[in-house]
């Protein structure tokens, strides 16, 4: 896979590298509560299908998953992603507009 998008609204999507993007979907599959969201979520990276739309799972799941990247995502990543990693300060600022689309505070 190339890239995948992250459909926040219907008028606002997030794409990023394939590697990025199932991170971040790894991310939110390990970290959702409802077990059928966390399958579904996994599906998407185990078939590449490179889109999750965050109003696919219902309200309450959109609402779970705009928490966990608005309040947790960035965190997460600048333990996780290596510090060798040559495009890891891109990968951060890349994260960290899927933050601000969600209305989620980026760090300073």
């Amino acid at each position: 896979m190339m890239a995948g998008t992250i459909a926040v609204t219907p008028q606002v999507r997030w794409s990023a590298a394939g590697w990025l993007f199932d991170w971040t979907l790894g991310f939110l599959a390990e970290r959702v509560t409802d077990p059928k969201v966390a399958a579904g979520i996994k599906e998407v990276v185990s078939e590449n299908l490179g889109w999750l739309g965050l109003e696919d799972f219902g309200p309450g799941a959109a609402r779970e998953l705009r928490t966990l990247i608005g309040e947790h995502l960035l965190t997460a990543a600048e333990q996780e992603l290596p510090a060798e990693l040559t495009s890891r300060s891109q990968a951060l600022n890349l994260l960290g507009e899927l933050v601000s689309d969600v209305g989620g505070v980026k760090p300073a």
